[in-house]
């Protein structure tokens, strides 16, 4: 019995720490925005980042096609 309730704590952690990465690295949630004439026309659903794509989403460069600005937005 003793057993079982060993490998089942073990299983257990092990599964947390495997399914989140919040538990080591930053992670935000980010949306891709569309701004029309500066006027937010669209927004997408926010997806969890962490870590480096966190970091490579943030710094990448609004895309600006004539009065049109689309970007992440990430909190």
């Amino acid at each position: 019995m003793k057993r079982i309730a060993r490998f089942l704590f073990i299983f257990f952690i092990f599964a947390l720490t495997m399914n989140t990465c919040e538990l080591f690295e930053d992670c935000e949630t980010c949306s891709i925005v569309t701004e029309v004439d500066g006027v937010e026309t669209n927004r997408t659903p926010g997806i969890v980042y962490c870590g480096d794509k966190l970091n490579e989403i943030k710094n990448k460069e609004p895309v600006i096609i004539g009065n049109k600005k689309t970007y992440y937005d990430c909190h």
